[in-house]
């Protein structure tokens, strides 16, 4: 039982979030081009078992839309329910948007960030996620860094990330894709959440890219943390 849905701009290399209610509302914001790169983008289901939904997509660019065009940004629901919105271009190929935003808009406005600005273009789709200290802990290119939740402020800048044995500069994120993912907790939780990330791409230069075949993991709420290979 398939339908058409109906967008009103284009969410090619958008970002997406399921919100944490009962719900399942889904949350798209930024997109391709033009009014598109401004997106938000509401879709709550309304079916129920045995019977379908007919809700679609909600999205007024007059009513509501990103503080910044963001193409290729990065979506994270942090610990108050908040959405925090990261990174991306201006548009395909575009000048960089490296700054953040809060969704609902409370009144507050970009948070600019200089390290984004300096790695663009190879920082797009950051990897963000909440620590268990409610920190948020943000990779870009072969950096990665933790912010406290409220300014966003630098509280730890880590280590560069290792890219290959040849290759120290290679990068993990969006054009030099990898992807990053937490490894399991175990009762009673007291140990320090180790990250990994997988793959990526040396640096784009005059022989081409070259994918990597490794992975890495730290502890970002560590006191010192560290890369291991």
């Amino acid at each position: 039982a398939w339908r058409t849905m109906h967008v009103k701009s284009d969410v090619f290399c958008s970002a997406s979030i399921t919100l944490p209610d009962k719900g399942g509302r889904q949350l798209n914001v930024g997109g391709w081009n033009y009014d598109s790169v401004w997106g938000v983008r509401m879709y709550l289901p309304d079916g129920s078992p045995g019977q379908p939904s007919f809700n679609d997509w909600d999205e007024n660019y007059n009513e509501i839309h990103l503080l910044a065009a963001r193409w290729y940004p990065t979506a994270l629901i942090m610990m108050n329910g908040s959405v925090l919105v990261v990174g991306g271009e201006q548009g395909p190929n575009g000048a960089p948007s490296p700054s953040l935003e809060i969704l609902p808009f409370t009144g507050g406005g970009l948070v600019e960030l200089d390290y984004l600005a300096r790695t663009d273009p190879l920082n797009l789709y950051p990897f963000l996620t909440v620590l268990p200290s409610g920190n948020i802990f943000i990779v870009y290119y072969n950096e990665a860094r933790v912010l406290e939740p409220v300014n966003f402020n630098t509280i730890n800048q880590l280590p560069n990330i290792p890219g290959t044995v040849n290759d120290f500069t290679a990068g993990r994120t969006y054009p030099l894709e990898g992807s990053m993912m937490l490894l399991p907790q175990y009762a009673p939780y007291t140990d320090p959440l180790t990250v990994v990330i997988c793959g990526g791409s040396s640096s784009v230069g005059g022989g081409g890219a070259m994918a990597i075949d490794n992975c890495v993991t730290t502890q970002p709420d560590g006191a010192n943390p560290v890369w291991t290979m």
